[in-house]
């Protein structure tokens, strides 16, 4: 049984080395069907804004990797947010399904961090196209992350206010009556109640953005020069592997012709 499959394995391998014209024909011509394929696809442009990003160490402590991190990703969802791809969208007078059109808009973006900032791509059917979307995404979101510090310079001096009128919660003198807020130094026209809902609301709107960073443009995108190729390269890629297997197969499976007497 051993000494059938061996022969029938050398039998195959013998075959494919005798037919390896055929083998590397399928592997041709499933490469210029890829590459006809991806004559058909409409080109795709991405064009690539800059923004950079700082951190004011003079009103903050030094931040170890960890906090860092987590004050970059905070950054990274005001990019990405709901509310600016929809600024860029009013940009352009997209109307209609706003939830729809902004995953679609987000489809078509790559937001990569670099050193000291990300770069901001947008593919499009034209560089044009690409570049306006790309620096419109770049303003909208400086706007929407200065919008934020601000808050949170908001948040951070309440915040400073309720610690330096030293409020704490006390509990009622009586049980029916709830907790009220007393304070140890009176601050002319700071109410605790007041602040503490004012702290929670400007909290949420800087997403989590410390006060201490800065945004600005590093580099306005322009139209790019040439098409992205990968697609271009994946249905070539595809087309040779797809050549190759059908080669196998084709040069395996057929039989041989049966020699002449």
């Amino acid at each position: 049984m051993m000494m059938r499959e061996a022969q029938d394995s050398k039998d195959v391998l013998m075959r494919l080395i005798r037919r390896w014209l055929w083998l590397l024909a399928a592997i041709c011509l499933g490469g210029l069907v890829g590459l006809w394929i991806s004559s058909l696809l409409p080109p795709v442009y991405e064009a690539v804004a800059v923004v950079g990003v700082g951190v004011d160490y003079g009103r903050t402590l030094p931040l170890d990797d960890e906090a860092m991190r987590h004050a970059l990703d905070r950054a990274r969802e005001v990019f990405l947010a709901d509310e600016t791809l929809e600024s860029v969208l009013r940009a352009y007078g997209q109307t209609g399904d706003q939830v729809a059109t902004v995953n679609a808009l987000r489809d078509t973006l790559r937001l990569s961090e670099i050193g000291g900032g990300w770069e901001l791509g947008v593919r499009a059917g034209s560089p044009e196209l690409a570049a306006e979307l790309a620096n419109t995404w770049a303003s909208a979101s400086l706007n929407a992350l200065q919008e934020a510090v601000g808050h949170a310079w908001r948040a951070a001096d309440l915040q400073s206010k309720w610690y330096i009128a030293g409020c704490e919660l006390l509990p009622p003198a009586t049980p029916p009556e709830p907790a009220a807020w007393a304070c140890s130094t009176s601050i002319e026209e700071y109410d605790p109640d007041q602040a503490l809902t004012e702290i929670e609301r400007e909290a949420v709107l800087s997403y989590g953005i410390l006060p201490s960073m800065s945004f600005s443009t590093l580099q306005d995108a322009t139209p790019p020069a040439q098409s992205l190729t990968a697609s271009r390269a994946l249905c070539i890629l595809a087309g040779l592997l797809l050549g190759a297997v059908l080669g196998l197969i084709a040069a395996s499976a057929l039989p041989e012709k049966a020699p002449k007497r």
